[in-house]
């Protein structure tokens, strides 16, 4: 994209912008002094990174560490410079033209993101401490400013890019021979296909799992009672993970250049040997091996290790590039709606966001448990300090966020009455009740044992996130009333058996039954078969009552069990009930498509039925219409065959099959005969005719 695309902004603001987007980024006609920048760029990039080389030699670190500290803060400077003054006029970018935060959309950018962190670890040691050794390696990521400059050529060599997204496996050649159809399968199992086995999906499940269980051993690794008390555990199983990434990585070389986008060039494997994933798999590998070839630092090498968590950009980006497809049209807002909430335009992102804060809420309530036991706490202070910052930032940005877009709900139309009865719903109150306990430190001292306990409250969070919780909430709503009545029969049989078994054994017990509220004391754990034994009746009127008492508990507390219960299976009727209508009115006219199944499935979804009861309730409300399911179905396509239609219709159908599938699909309309229609779904692989 050319800066000459975008219109010349008037005003002076809005041309000293334009001119320094001129200055700053690549344009057809840019001035000379673009050139110069650059070079000049590129050139300090090179000596800064040669620079921190050469300060790990501690004799030259020594010898000119005052000359160090000057050019590394000229440098971060400059850099700061650069980052702001692409900031100023990066928003002018024509892939921002239609956005509302442009400055925000290039902030974004991976490019953005590096310019941000080659500087913030400078400013980061004015705030917290950093051990300089951690700063020196943080410094390092200088070197990958230089990506702005080689990745277009690097793009154009690998042919990358989200274009050539759409390119599957069916557009390769038929395998020749045992060998490349080995490749061939492999290649079906280690790449994303529309056609991919359901090994394909086990594997990438089992990968991502490896990749954070391995990051979490290496961040508890940098815990040194950790690393002492478990070094040959952690050891064995970061080999083991290293193993896996690496027969990983050789099954991906060992097939990538089938890629259909490698068609017709040369030194394919090379090609995809330096695309980005492929590198990143590559260097996540390389230090455990190099460590038989050159002694390096054990702390040089975990940092190397956490490279790991950016092979789930294999996974996440294909999602992310959907989602922004899905949202090319619609507003900042709009599409920050859609990833917090699911709706026609999340596409996977939204899942996977609810996932990572799941995720999230999990350690952090992990965290608060095991931060109340004293020795583990005195071990690992600082981290617990800094992981509960880290959970209060981001369940803070989502709470404000959530709040933020609840106008594009439909529900909440008004910008501010919309969002005030927003942030009084339960889930609202839960999001702001967990991180209320941190900002409250900021005002007013607060028992740290109260604070602990009251930021386990973030466990509701996962509420949100649950479909199960959701029915428990709208059972337990639904059926208020006549919890309210079982409740409060029970509140009258304990205060009339608790009043009378103070007038029975008051004077046997004056230090038991002190009062009437110490006698309901008893009678609680009475009726709710508990007996703890630390109160008893010991004259035998108070043991007759007390015998009477166990046996109404029983009834008394099994009532508010049953009202549930009943509660439950009236919910399931009704889910089930609202799924078969729209079932029917899906197959009202004897077809399903792939987009209306993909309705039902999300409706299923809502309703938190599972496959098995999708399955169960679409055959049932089948059944009401007459609709019966057959054996061959083409492939993106549910067809219905009406009585008048069906002989012609059949015959089209069977002509391409073998004679073992025409006599399966035959015995089935068979049976379907006196119905009024067919639902033809389960496909059936067409196979050549044997001679």
């Amino acid at each position: 994209m050319e800066a000459e695309d975008i219109e010349r902004p008037s005003g002076m603001i809005g041309r000293a912008r334009y001119e320094l987007y001129r200055v700053m980024f690549e344009t057809k006609n840019a001035p000379k002094i673009h050139h110069y920048f650059d070079q000049f760029i590129m050139g300090l990039i090179v000596m800064s990174v040669i620079a921190i080389l050469l300060e790990h030699n501690d004799d030259i670190h020594e010898m000119f560490h005052w000359e160090f500290a000057l050019f590394d803060r000229i440098s971060v400077i400059i850099f700061t410079f650069e980052y702001v003054g692409r900031l100023l006029c990066g928003g002018l970018s024509p892939k921002f033209k239609d956005k509302r935060f442009g400055t925000l959309s290039y902030a974004l950018t991976p490019m953005a993101i590096l310019d941000f962190l080659v500087v913030v670890p400078f400013y980061l040691t004015f705030i917290i401490e950093l051990d300089l050794r951690f700063l020196r390696i943080l410094r390092l990521l200088r070197i990958l400013k230089l990506m702005r400059f080689i990745l277009p050529a690097w793009q154009e060599f690998c042919v990358m890019g989200p274009e050539h997204a759409d390119r599957h496996l069916e557009e390769l050649e038929p395998a020749k021979g045992w060998f490349g159809k080995i490749r061939n399968f492999v290649y079906r199992i280690m790449f994303e296909t529309p056609n991919a086995p359901k090994f394909h999906h086990i594997l990438d499940q089992f990968i991502i799992g490896l990749i954070v269980a391995s990051v979490i051993a290496i961040v508890l690794e940098h815990v040194d009672a950790i690393h002492e008390a478990y070094h040959d555990q952690l050891a064995l199983f970061d080999q083991v993970s290293v193993i896996f990434f690496t027969i990983e990585y050789a099954l991906r070389l060992f097939c990538a250049d089938l890629n259909p986008i490698y068609k017709g060039k040369k030194w394919r494997l090379l090609r995809y040997m330096l695309t980005p994933m492929a590198l990143l798999d590559f260097f996540v590998v390389v230090p455990f091996y190099l460590t038989f070839i050159i002694d390096l630092d054990l702390r040089f090498l975990r940092i190397l290790r956490l490279l790991r968590i950016f092979k789930l950009a294999r996974f996440l980006v294909p999602k992310w590039l959907e989602f922004k497809e899905l949202n090319k049209d619609r507003t900042f807002r709009q599409q920050l709606y859609s990833m917090l909430n699911e709706d026609d335009y999340s596409g996977e992102i939204q899942h996977i966001i609810d996932v990572a804060l799941v995720g999230l809420i999990f350690f952090s309530v992990v965290a608060v448990v095991m931060e109340s036991v004293e020795e583990i706490h005195a071990v690992m202070e600082f981290e617990f300090h800094y992981f509960d910052r880290f959970s209060v930032f981001v369940f803070s940005a989502e709470y404000v966020l959530r709040v933020f877009t609840a106008v594009e709900n439909p529900k909440t139309p008004r910008p501010v009455l919309g969002r005030l009865r927003y942030m009084v719903g339960p889930t609202q109150i839960i999001d702001l009740l967990s991180v209320l306990p941190f900002y409250l430190t900021l005002f007013i001292q607060i028992d740290l044992r109260f604070l602990r306990v009251m930021r386990l409250l973030r466990i509701l969070k996962l509420t949100r996130y649950s479909t199960a919780m959701t029915t428990v909430i709208e059972v337990i709503t639904e059926e208020l009333p006549s919890l309210g009545a079982a409740l409060f029969v029970l509140m009258l049989i304990t205060i009339f058996s608790a009043s009378v078994m103070y007038l029975v054994e008051h004077e046997a017990q004056p230090d038991k039954f002190t009062s009437i509220p110490m006698a309901m004391y008893w009678a609680i754990i009475t009726l709710t078969s508990i007996g703890y034994g630390d109160i008893f009746p010991v004259t035998p009127i108070g043991q007759f009552l007390t015998m009477i008492m166990a046996c109404v508990g029983l009834g008394m507390i099994a009532l508010p069990t049953g009202i549930l219960a009943t509660g439950f299976n009236e919910k399931l009727r009704k889910r089930a009930e609202a799924f078969k209508e729209l079932v029917e009115e899906k197959a009202r006219d004897g077809v399903i498509t792939d987009e209306e199944q993909k309705e039902l499935d999300k409706k299923a979804h809502e309703l938190g039925l599972s496959k098995a009861r999708e399955k169960q309730f679409e055959d049932e409300a089948f059944k009401e219409m007459g609709l019966v399911r057959a054996a061959a179905r083409t492939p993106g396509l549910a067809v219905s065959f009406e009585p008048d239609d069906r002989i012609e219709a059949i015959i089209r159908m069977i002509e391409p099959m073998t004679l073992r599938h025409k006599s399966i699909l035959l015995a089935r309309l068979a049976i379907s005969l006196p119905s009024h229609s067919i639902i033809v779904e389960e496909p059936v692989p067409l196979e050549p005719e044997k001679a």
